[in-house]
């Protein structure tokens, strides 16, 4: 723990900026209100379909990374390299979250790919593990291409040397989870798992369905970590220094804008942390442990509560 806490404050001490910090915060505190005074995500963009949700998607997510790398730009210029690379490497990026996010093709086809019976309890598995195919492979072969010297696949390929830290952390928020779990957006978004017809068509135990459901959401943290902690601040860190976690935690936070608000402002804190650790450790998978970890006691907590 002691480790970790080191990795933090020599990593604010080393980057803090007041002004930049302060015009980020700023820009965080204007997206975060009209996201949720116009419900803008939830009302308008998941209402799209095909091609028209993947644009809406392209657009937020550019926003919410190109400003903050602009604004960086501003503050840091003589520190910051805005390559070709930089903007090929960006653009690629939003491409392919983008294209995982709207779920081009399969938002449109999926339900005549599968029985009706297992249609919700299938999209939502195949949602979670959409991002292997999306974002890790992709990058995978743009890595081979393009930096492949690096040695680590950024951070995919590099385990923490002690795991100790990161299970202190999750120790430490099982009572935050614990108070968390009584308030009303809490219990209306989790557990992200929904009882559906599935385990019967299928003739299985209710629990085979559940177990698959969690371990694909389990998956689906593997790469959120991956292209966030790994891609977006080991793969663009040649380019910004440690400024790369910034624009990182801003759009990270932007995917959480269908979430409750104190989840998409509690992400952005989030980020950052673990971004200071894949930074340090060259590994995502202390933060991919942390982050299955809480979402799994999050799904613990909404099921006991839920069937009291």
């Amino acid at each position: 723990m002691c480790e970790i806490w080191k990795y933090l404050t020599n990593h604010i001490r080393q980057d803090f900026h007041p002004g930049l910090y302060s015009t980020l915060a700023i820009f965080l505190a204007i997206c975060i209100s009209l996201n949720y005074h116009f419900d803008f995500e939830d009302s308008f963009i998941d209402l799209q379909t095909g091609y028209r949700k993947y644009v809406f998607f392209f657009l937020t997510h550019s926003f919410m990374y190109l400003i903050p790398v602009l604004i960086i730009k501003a503050f840091r210029s003589k520190d910051i390299k805005l390559s070709a690379k930089f903007w090929l490497v960006s653009l690629v990026a939003i491409i392919l979250l983008s294209a995982q996010r709207s779920m081009v093709y399969f938002d449109t086809n999926f339900y005549y790919l599968v029985n009706t019976e297992i249609f919700v309890w299938g999209l939502k598995v195949l949602k979670n593990v959409l991002g292997v195919f999306y974002t890790i492979i992709p990058v995978y072969f743009l890595y081979r291409l393009t930096d492949k010297e690096a040695g680590y696949f950024y951070g995919f390929t590099k385990l923490p040397e002690d795991l100790k830290p990161y299970l202190i952390l999750l120790l430490i928020m099982v009572p935050i989870l614990i108070s968390a779990s009584f308030l009303p957006g809490f219990q209306k978004q989790y557990p992200m798992y929904t009882s559906t017809q599935a385990h019967i068509f299928l003739n299985v135990p209710e629990a085979i369905t559940v177990g698959i459901y969690e371990l694909a959401y389990a998956l689906n943290f593997v790469t959120l970590e991956f292209f966030f902690r790994g891609f977006l601040v080991l793969g663009i860190v040649a380019y910004l220094g440690k400024a790369a976690l910034l624009p990182m935690a801003c759009l990270y936070c932007s995917i959480h804008f269908g979430k409750p608000m104190p989840e998409a402002i509690s992400s952005i804190i989030g980020g950052y942390i673990l971004g200071i650790i894949s930074l340090e450790t060259k590994s995502i998978w202390g933060g991919a442990l942390v982050h299955i970890g809480i979402a799994w006691m999050m799904e613990i907590a909404a099921f006991v509560i839920k069937s009291n």
